[in-house]
């Protein structure tokens, strides 16, 4: 059997989970119930949530801090720590407040303009006009207006710097209509604004403040710790913050401010390959169009400041944490594309995170409901509040996953913070199907949000324990032991992609038409080819051998670029020396019509190729770019994850689809004797595939392990289906048990099945819901159907537990303890919490009923002894 299988089912691995807990200052005695919730649920770690605590880094911070380290270390217990006092990290616990580190905040660049008309001798331009007392103006230059419309031509720049005195420029306009750029060198505009005294991406020795502040006075404090009880720090979503409240700050946006240092246009030039003199003069064309200078311009600011940020800020902190035998992780924002742009961004995901030792996502907010694969939802999001899937669902996950296969530094560790903002109403079943998305796309590390001292803290919730008062939280444990055992099975070994995506955030940034990648990581998905995502930084060094893509050992049979009108040099001359070696270099729709230099390209062309998109998986698979095969009921809900290791081959088969039944036959390139283990129920299954053809069928929103090359105990069980099922027809009597109640109350009595929380009967009921009948067994029918369940079943037949279900199907196997005759059925619910805390972030998503809806049925399977 395989090692980690075995180890899945002897017990429940160590690690892989680590909640936030949040701290406010609670006293030392409610900490530790909180801490003891957290280690009841199964998990050996979590990491320190330290924004609620008003005197981080003060002298009860230590003592508070200290008590939980020690705490941790005598229940054998990890901590890790979110790194900063307030939201988003890089407000370096206030250091930037000081006047004496003032020089250390962060640096804008924006510009505004005057038009102006010539001819006229001796004109006189009012530049100082909108310049604020503590702002610099860096350049003042001219461009000559191109007939109607914002276009400018560049090769018109007259500079007018040095002709600019107290606030005055002094010109000779020259005849036409003329546009005056002023670039003027800010900090924030609004003083009061939180981002102000935020560090600078674009300084190393601002970003250092976090070192400074932070990092070293904890180990000062606790260095006894580091390494062994304390894991490391945690970066929650920092960014460029040079505006707020958008995911969509990318260049050519009409008065925004963008990071500056007076080094850029010497970066920029030296990217571009012009000299510094001409990347100063056409610096307005990060707002203005200055026709084909505007992608050079906007592509190499882009590409320089992301790699600023990685260097400054990522590696920074993390090279600190390795040097002290501590680990980093974190994530950015990734919402929409914002993770290749700046405001909220960080520019560039990957570059972001190279610094880190788990490469992390998060989903959070409603980014993604379990079941809504296609439409676009809304949530309590920036922008409008749409989520889309073609994103959350079907990209998001895969850049942790796939950052974690490229960057050796990562050791496959890809990490999402989940469940955290959803509200009240989001209860196990909700928790499992985010948790079955993340685990399918290669997620292996979890950051649960959140556990909270504070009884019903309404910051974010829903919060797992709520000093006992959370219903669900008895059965939390169930759910954390079955994503312990998918992430120990899928996190060790070689994962199998088809192809690769390329991360085409230079599409975007040479602001041409592109299309986005993320359409291509949704079509591959629903048509079961498998694909990493990978940036240019790693396609640098990469080979190619036998038609294949090989990065740090992952290979790869094509190399998909999403369709771009503009592209920088240094990309095509990348894609063209791996056509040259023989990879399949790929563009959606149409091949490239210029690139951000001006160079000529016309070389590179025939080496590439163009397929239409909606043709797209089909000329894959006719070039036999694919590791499965599927057909069937429902098979675009089927999601599938391959890995290697041992010489074993490992798939993650996944039905997304909440409300059906898939039914698929799928054809693998392995064949023989197989495994099949079910996570949630912890049991293992011989199969027999013939010729490769696997027939499976996948409950509502589960998954199911599928293992070749293990050695196979012969005495296992044959995985089978259902064939047959017939309806019982039962009453029943109810008891109820409110939430802050101790004991039953009989409700009804010889009762049918109900909704508890509809208008008629308790609409804000939140608690525990028990059912007692009987029913007498028929011959091989033994597995018992609840229907549809609101939320959590624990099932007893003959006075004997027989397990808990948290989501479709509410199956349970009766076999052990069903007799002939009569047997006593005992069931107890837990229903949602959202009944009974109706809050703001649960308006967003549906709250089910209550209890048992049925139908009710008892099922028979095949027997197969061969």
């Amino acid at each position: 059997m395989d090692k980690r299988l075995k180890e899945c089912q002897n017990g429940v691995p160590s690690g892989y989970i680590l909640p936030f807990l949040w701290l406010h200052g609670e006293s030392h005695e409610r900490l530790y119930e909180e801490i003891l919730a957290i280690k009841n649920s199964g998990i050996d770690q979590f990491c320190a949530e330290s924004r609620p605590y008003e005197d981080f880094c003060g002298e009860s911070w230590w003592e508070d801090f200290g008590f939980i380290l020690k705490t941790a270390k005598d229940l054998d217990m990890k901590v890790w720590l979110l790194d900063d006092k307030k939201f988003p990290t890089g407000y370096a616990n206030g250091y930037l407040e000081r006047e004496e580190n003032s020089h250390l905040r962060k640096k804008l660049i924006r510009e505004f303009q005057i038009d102006v008309l010539g001819p006229m001798n001796c004109a006189k331009v009012y530049v100082g006009g909108r310049i604020a007392s503590d702002e610099t103006i860096y350049s003042v230059i001219a461009y000559k207006h191109i007939d109607s419309g914002e276009g400018l031509d560049y090769k018109s720049a007259i500079d007018l710097t040095d002709k600019t005195k107290n606030g005055m420029t002094y010109w000779d306009i020259p005849e036409g209509t003329w546009r005056v750029c002023v670039l003027v060198e800010t900090q924030f505009q609004d003083k009061d604004s939180r981002l102000f005294y935020y560090i600078d991406m674009l300084s190393e020795e601002s970003c250092h403040s976090m070192i400074d502040a932070i990092y070293q006075p904890h180990y000062e404090h606790f260095k006894e710790y580091f390494g062994n009880t304390f894991l490391g720090f945690f970066s929650d979503e920092p960014a460029f913050l040079n505006v707020f409240d958008t995911y969509f700050n990318t260049l050519g946006k009409m008065y925004s401010p963008y990071p500056w240092k007076r080094e850029l246009p010497s970066l920029i030039a030296e990217g571009a390959g012009i000299e510094k003199e001409k990347a100063s003069l056409y610096l307005p064309a990060l707002w203005e169009d200055l026709g084909e200078v505007t992608a050079l311009i906007r592509t190499h600011y882009m590409d320089v400041i992301s790699k600023e940020y990685s260097k400054n800020f990522g590696y920074q902190l993390g090279n600190w944490c390795r040097d002290h035998g501590v680990m980093y992780i974190g994530h950015v924002i990734e919402d929409m594309g914002a993770h290749m742009r700046m405001g909220y961004g960080s520019g560039h995901f990957f570059r972001a995170l190279d610094g880190q030792d788990m490469a992390g996502v998060d989903i959070v907010l409603m980014q993604d409901i379990p079941g809504i694969d296609d439409s676009i939802h809304r949530g309590p999001l920036a922008d409008g509040g749409q989520a889309d899937p073609t994103f959350f669902r079907y990209t998001l996950p895969k850049l942790a996953s796939s950052h974690s296969h490229i960057q050796p530094l990562k050791k496959g560790r890809a990490m999402c913070e989940i469940f955290g903002a959803f509200g009240w109403a989001e209860g196990l079943p909700f928790m499992k199907g985010l948790a079955d998305i993340m685990l399918v796309s290669g997620i292996n590390h979890f950051v649960p949000h959140a556990f909270s001292p504070t009884s019903e803290d309404q910051d974010c919730p829903p919060h797992f324990y709520n000093g006992g008062k959370n219903i669900q939280y008895p059965y939390l444990k169930d759910l954390i032991a079955y994503m312990k055992r998918c992430a120990h099975l899928t996190q060790e070994g070689t994962h199998k992609a088809d192809v690769c995506v390329f991360y085409n955030a230079e599409g975007e940034w040479t602001g041409g038409k592109h299309q986005s990648f993320f359409e291509i990581c949704k079509i591959l998905s629903q048509d079961q080819i498998d694909f990493d995502i990978v940036p240019y930084d790693a396609l640098e060094n990469a080979e190619v051998k036998n038609k294949r893509l090989y990065i740090n050992g992952k290979d790869y049979g094509a190399l998909i670029v999403s369709q771009s009108e503009i592209l920088p040099t240094y990309l095509l001359l990348a894609f063209c020396r791996l056509a040259k070696m023989g990879l399949p270099v790929i563009f959606t729709d149409s091949l490239p019509q210029k690139s951000a230099e001006g160079k000529d390209f016309l070389a590179f062309i025939n080496k590439f190729q163009a397929v239409p998109t909606i043709d797209l998986t089909k000329v894959l698979r006719k070039m036999g770019l694919f590791h499965i095969e599927a057909r069937g009921e429902n098979v675009k809900s089927l999601r599938f994850y391959h890995t290697q290791r041992e010489n074993k081959d490992l798939y993650l088969f996944s039905n997304e689809a909440i409300n059906k039944e898939l039914n698929a036959q799928i054809s693998l390139k392995q064949e023989g004797e197989c495994l099949i283990y079910e996570p949630w129920d912890n049991k293992t299954y011989r199969y027999n595939t013939n010729n490769g053809a696997l027939d499976l069928r996948i409950e509502k929103g589960n998954m199911l392990f599928v293992i070749f090359g293990c050695e196979i105990d012969k005495s296992l069980p044959y995985f089978t289906k259902e064939i047959d099922r017939i309806p019982l027809d039962l009453s029943y009597d109810i008891s109820i048990k409110r939430e802050n109640e101790k004991d039953y109350t009989l409700y009804k009595s010889s009762s049918s099945l109900i909704d508890i929380s509809s208008p008629d009967n308790l609409p804000d009921f939140s608690g525990t819901i028990r059912y007692k009948t009987s029913f007498n067994s028929v011959k091989d029918y033994t597995v018992i159907d609840l229907g549809q369940v609101g939320e959590v079943a624990q099932l007893y037949l003959n006075g004997r537990c027989l397990g808990t279900r948290i989501c479709q199907p509410y199956k349970f196997d009766l076999s052990k303890a069903i007799k002939e005759g009569e047997n006593t059925l005992e069931v107890i619910v837990q229903s949602n919490l959202g009944h009974g805390r109706p809050d703001w972030l649960s308006s967003f998503m549906q709250i089910p009923p209550s209890g048992i809806l049925g139908d009710v049925y008892l099922c028979k399977y095949e027997v197969k002894s061969k």
